[in-house]
């Protein structure tokens, strides 16, 4: 038999008590001192009184006391029920599968506790309610969900597994988690089955693919606990991406931070945005975001030296902190070796294929620009190393010397990069015959445009080297004017992609990987021959560009950070031999063939290369220090997929949806020690009220007797 209440408000119960015993008490002080000072006969007069009196004063109080406590207790909604909690009624053994939503959006704060370490608890009292012979299990509904603990009746053994387990910065997939349950229940020893759910049944954990798998529902009854219901306060906002680019324009070198921060409250708007650099604060903003929209803010910071810079941008805690900072990681571009091979040279400066492109690449000084180019003529080509070079760019070079195009594929093939650009002095068949293991298509022929001009179509483009560019550079690039180009024809065993087109469906910029480099053709001229984009501002960043993505420049200034649990790939970064990886929380792993996939915790992760003379060394998995004589080889950013920061609870009816044939019951955890729908307890409050009437009734009468 048990009491149990929907509130602690018969603590006010206790406090109307206590007070009037207190105020009682006080008066009882006060009498006594007036009987030590009256005279005798006053003194023998009042005692008599006060013996009289005491006894209903006494009553009085009782009753008074009785009254309050009984109100109190009246609001506190209470029933009377022989039954236990419904989530956890001992009696007959069950089978039961704890489903436990460990993903981030469970971190949310109510009151002092996490929501997730209030379901450990939750689940904890639970199995100690629950009949000895009863078995349970344990899903991690966090992707990729898991089965963490097996059918055990071992209360000890299941208490040990709960006590391990911490909250992840993964996402939900409730679907997969009821999925794993299902098999599990197939399984079972007990004929009572049942499945506990316990989340804070946030839509984005309700994919509907994870649901169409599931099979054979109706057997198997799921009870819902929606800890969301505990929460004083909502998540605010969120840091939702981070994107970082150099400029090369100026002479300082800027470093840009552009983020998109998601303002979730209804009712604020000014949002501070912090941008740290290596674990100082560089820069504060006060952003206007209205309610339910994103806002996108970018910041500058000058590059003063060519060191990896690490970084995140930062809003405010709330209720979930997971989302409110997001890590970047950026390394300044090196130096980038090209070889600028002109075919038509003049004896005037300007008048050679190379003078534009020379200055494109190196405006300033190496030290700005971080590309070295070299120029060449045919004539001294055979004498260049290839291996010195990162780029090879061939600008309107009509044939290559007998021979040399095997030296070139070579040179491709072990990772080089080759440009082309067109021109007068370009011989297609030649090249056609000769280079058809580098070039993934054909030249077909010269075209000269009549009348209107071609132009470059770059709206919505967004290749790595064009979605930098702003919405006016791209507009004045569209006015550039190209009266040739040459036109192509695809080779039916090569594959490529278009970079960038001109107007009337012309390809203007065709890519091809080749072995472990690639190929970049550029199909007007690269001087004022056939086009006037060389005295255009554009044309500096558009070569520049060009050439750090084909060198793989552009690789840590447009590499997308890796959300938690995907894959680093050693093939990504272009380097052999063995790495080290340091995570966030400092611990050394070595990096396997395969790649890293330990990147569950956000943050940045180092990466050390080791020395050639430990590559057959035996190593552990997870090292304690780094080896000696191991190099810094950049850095990976891993941050959390912000889809499960969105506040957007799913509906009874959608889930009823998702588990048709089902017997579901949603609750929220507190309710569990009130009366369930089912319970058959008797409400109590009624009747309190009635003995509150029946308490003032009886004060009243003793007041009038008295």
């Amino acid at each position: 038999m048990s009491l149990n209440y929907s509130s602690p408000l018969f603590l006010f119960g206790l406090l109307g008590i206590a007070i009037p015993v207190l105020i009682h008490l006080l008066t009882r002080r006060q009498q006594k001192q007036i009987r030590f000072s009256a005279v005798h006969l006053l003194k023998q007069s009042q005692k008599r009184s006060t013996q009289k009196s005491r006894p209903n004063r006494l009553l009085l109080l009782i009753a008074r006391c009785l009254a309050i406590a009984l109100f109190s207790l009246a609001l506190a909604d209470p029933f009377f029920s022989f039954r236990q909690s419904e989530a956890f009624r001992s009696g007959s053994p069950t089978s039961t599968v704890f489903i436990l939503d460990d993903s981030y959006s469970m971190g949310k704060k109510s009151d002092k506790n996490l929501l997730f370490d209030l379901a450990l608890e939750f689940i904890s009292e639970g199995v100690k309610q629950a009949s000895d012979k009863s078995e349970f299990s344990l899903v991690l509904a966090s992707s990729q969900t898991r089965i963490e603990q097996d059918w055990t009746s071992d209360k000890t053994t299941f208490e040990k597994t709960l006590t391990a387990q911490s909250l992840s910065f993964r996402t939900t997939s409730i679907g997969d988690a009821i999925d794993l349950s299902i098999k599990l229940l197939d399984s079972a020893k007990q004929e009572k089955k049942k499945i506990l759910v316990l989340t804070d049944l946030d839509k984005n954990g309700w994919k509907e693919e994870a649901f169409l798998k599931l099979t054979n529902l109706a057997p198997y009854s799921i009870k819902l606990l929606d800890f969301s219901s505990l929460l004083p306060d909502d998540n605010k906002g969120m840091v939702k991406s981070v994107q970082i680019s150099q400029e090369f324009l100026t002479q300082s070198r800027l470093l840009r931070v552009k983020a998109e921060v998601k303002n979730f409250s209804s009712t604020l708007s000014r949002v501070p945005l912090s941008l740290f650099l290596e674990g100082k604060i560089v820069k504060e903003e006060l952003l206007n975001v209205p309610p339910g929209q994103t806002h996108s803010h970018e910041f500058s910071y000058p590059l003063r030296r060519n060191l990896p810079i690490n970084g995140k941008i930062q809003i405010p805690d709330d209720a979930l902190t997971s989302d409110n900072s997001r890590h970047f990681s950026f390394h300044p571009s090196q130096n980038i070796k090209v070889l600028v091979v002109d075919g038509d040279p003049e004896t005037i400066s300007h008048q050679s294929e190379s003078f534009y492109l020379e200055r494109a690449l190196n405006p300033f000084s190496v030290s700005l620009s971080h590309i070295d180019p070299t120029v060449s003529t045919l004539a001294e080509l055979p004498l260049r190393n290839l291996s010195d070079f990162s780029v090879v760019i061939l600008a309107n070079v009509r044939e290559l010397s007998s021979g040399y195009e095997l030296e070139l594929e070579k040179f491709v093939l072990n990772g080089g990069a080759l440009l082309f650009g067109m021109g007068s002095q370009v011989n297609p068949k030649y090249f056609n015959e000769h280079l058809g293991n580098l070039f993934p298509v054909k030249l077909d022929s010269l075209y000269r445009v009549q009348g209107e001009p071609l132009h470059l179509l770059l709206k919505n483009n967004a290749h790595p080297v064009v979605k930098i560019f702003s919405p006016k550079e791209l507009a004045e690039m569209r006015e550039i004017n190209f009266d040739s180009i040459y036109t192509v024809q695809a080779r039916e065993d090569k594959a490529f992609k278009v970079g960038a087109w001109f107007s009337k469906q012309h390809p203007a910029v065709i890519e091809s990987k080749v072995g472990k480099g690639i190929v970049v053709l550029f199909l007007s001229s690269l001087d004022r021959d056939w086009n006037d984009f060389p005295i255009q501002p554009t044309f500096l960043p558009w070569i520049q560009r060009w050439t750090q993505y084909s060198a793989r420049g552009l690789d840590s200034i447009f590499r997308q950070s890796l959300l938690v649990g995907e894959a680093f790939r050693k093939s990504a970064s272009g380097s052999e031999g063995r790495w080290i990886v340091r995570s966030p929380d400092r611990v050394l792993h070595l990096l396997d063939d395969k790649g890293f996939t330990n990147t569950f915790q956000p943050g940045i992760y180092h990466l050390f290369s080791l020395p050639s003379s430990d590559t057959k060394t035996e190593m552990p998995k997870t090292l304690e220090r780094l080896p000696s004589g191991a190099e810094p080889a950049g850095s990976f950013t891993v941050n959390i997929d912000t889809q499960e920061s969105e506040p957007e609870k799913i509906s009874h009816k959608e889930i009823q949806h998702f588990l048709e044939g089902m017997k579901i019951e949603i609750q929220e955890p507190h309710s569990q020690a009130s009366k369930p729908q089912d319970s058959g307890g008797t409400p109590l409050a009624t009747p309190f009220f009635l003995l509150v009437a029946g308490m003032l009734l009886v004060e009243g009468w003793m007041i009038r007797k008295e």
